[in-house]
């Protein structure tokens, strides 16, 4: 059995039960995506303006450009041929439980630094402190306890 590169174990570490596991080519194909990505789940503002020199809007437009790219290798993952179920799986279901999950992952992963991004950008263009300047981030609705969640 083939196992992810060591490098990816830290984010590949979910277990599953009774789940077929990755096959090769499916394991070449998201690390090919990994190499591509070069950002991690969580947005900080802070560590990206300790990397700059005072050239606050430089650094968003970088970090813009490795969004882009980090939205076009996910793009490219999920339309790759490697990842499609064996036997044709059909339009509804096109991935395996395994790969479902980790595009699931992936997909949330780059959101989430994209919404913070957004957000830290929007604070910044305006000139506001949050968050009584601007709304809070938040990620998710509770509906049993009424509220919006903030960022984990």
């Amino acid at each position: 059995m083939r196992y992810f590169r060591t490098s990816m174990q830290n984010t590949m570490g979910l277990c599953q039960y009774n789940v077929t596991p990755f096959t090769g080519p499916e394991i070449d194909a998201i690390e090919e995506y990994d190499d591509q990505v070069t950002l991690r789940a969580h947005f900080d503002l802070d560590t990206l303006l300790a990397d700059v020199d005072g050239d606050t809007e430089d650094a968003f437009r970088r970090r813009a450009e490795e969004l882009t790219r980090w939205h076009d290798a996910l793009a490219r993952l999920l339309t790759d041929p490697r990842l499609k179920t064996p036997g044709g799986g059909d339009d509804q279901e096109p991935y395996s439980p395994a790969v479902r999950r980790f595009l699931k992952f992936a997909a949330d992963d780059y959101h989430r630094h994209r919404q913070g991004y957004e957000y830290a950008v929007t604070v910044w263009a305006l000139g506001l402190q949050a968050p009584t300047g601007y709304p809070p981030e938040t990620r998710h609705l509770k509906l049993a306890s009424r509220e919006l969640r903030l960022w984990d």
